[in-house]
């Protein structure tokens, strides 16, 4: 890693939850959400991404079955 004077830092992206800032020097990618800080090799960046792109589409698929599960599994007692 560089010393903090040749790091040149280019924010990558930003939004209500954290950001992503780049550094050049040191070509390592550091996710910042509140507290915590992460700090990626900077071509782990698009694995990271598919990882967690991967992780929310699973997420979804999960919550739509468990749904549909909840749905076909209750019991209608206002049947006469």
């Amino acid at each position: 890693m560089n010393d903090e004077a040749s790091c040149s830092r280019v924010l990558l992206s930003k939004n209500e939850i954290g950001r992503v800032v780049f550094c050049e020097g040191c070509s390592v990618a550091e996710l910042e959400i509140g507290a915590i800080s992460l700090r990626i090799e900077g071509g782990a960046l698009n694995s990271l991404k598919m990882l967690l792109a991967d992780a929310a589409t699973r997420l979804t698929l999960y919550q739509q079955e468990q749904a549909v599960y909840t749905k076909q599994t209750a019991v209608n007692y206002n049947v006469h």
